[in-house]
């Protein structure tokens, strides 16, 4: 599964909002999509679920054009999931399992089937299979973003976009859900397009990241060479480094040392950082 823009250009009351963008996604990633307000991260998720229908440029999958109306307008793209900023907002059953079961149903899937895909995605997503019965509009709300969620788990998309999923949710719930995500997105090998300002679960969930500055995409660059390399796109684009990347530059100045972590997450920079630190402070004691 290979998804790839080339060229592509949206134009809304005479401004450019995304400028020649071009970009392949491969199977399997977690790719985050980053840049300061009014950027065009948005927009460009629109384009690549099709809610756009008016870009310039070529879309494609799998080498093979994505379709098109008879006025060369692009279509929503069904095997591709997206998830909203507030996605409890799109819930419209009375119970759980009529919201989870709605587009199984429409893709004819039989009752045993049925049954046997709702309570996998509850589990994926960590949901109680008691609350099958229950109102979702009674329910607290960051167990009915779990529903949403899930309900667009449930049909298996190939790629899912995620638009600031997390907006509004308190931290522990924050990791909770991302780590499900993350879970659900390896187990299944599928593709996620993370778009978030919080750079620091960009650094820790993310295999690549796309920096996008004025409706352009300034670079798509592996996490790791991005945080630990390449940090000169990101003061390009006038975005900070994640916490735990300035926490490492910081001790690496206090320490004249140059540390080199496995990885740019945040457990892999602090197993370096920690017993720097802790032998500093040893020696300041004596």
């Amino acid at each position: 599964m290979v998804y790839a823009l080339n060229n592509v250009t949206v134009r809304i009351d005479g401004q450019e909002i995304l400028q020649s963008v071009s970009c392949t996604f491969q199977e399997g990633k977690w790719i985050s999509v980053i840049g300061q307000a009014g950027a065009g991260k948005s927009t460009f998720a629109k384009v690549i679920k099709g809610l756009i229908p008016f870009c310039k440029g070529e879309y494609t999958h799998n080498q093979q054009a994505l379709p098109r109306d008879s006025k060369g307008n692009m279509k929503v793209v069904p095997h591709i999931g997206y998830v909203f900023q507030f996605p409890e907002h799109q819930i419209f059953e009375t119970t759980v399992y009529r919201e989870l079961a709605f587009a199984p149903k429409m893709k004819g899937e039989s009752p045993a089937r049925l049954d046997e895909a709702i309570k996998m995605v509850m589990g994926q997503i960590g949901l109680s299979e008691e609350l099958l019965q229950e109102n979702p509009f009674q329910l607290s709300g960051g167990l009915k973003r779990l529903v949403a969620i899930a309900s667009v788990l449930i049909a298996e998309p190939e790629l899912l976009i995620l638009d600031e999923p997390t907006a509004g949710l308190d931290p522990i719930s924050k990791t909770a859900l991302l780590k499900q995500l993350k879970a659900w997105q390896v187990e299944k090998n599928r593709t996620v397009l993370f778009i978030s300002h919080q750079l620091k679960d960009v650094a820790e969930y993310s295999d690549e990241v796309m920096i996008f500055k004025k409706g352009r995409l300034l670079v798509h660059l592996d996490v790791n060479e991005l945080f630990l390399k390449q940090t000169a796109f990101m003061e390009q684009a006038g975005l900070p480094l994640p916490e735990p990347i300035q926490l490492l530059r910081f001790i690496e100045a206090i320490s004249g040392r140059m540390l080199e972590p496995a990885s740019c997450r945040e457990e892999d920079i602090m197993q370096l950082v920690k017993p720097v630190w802790q032998s500093r402070g040893l020696q300041n004691d004596g």
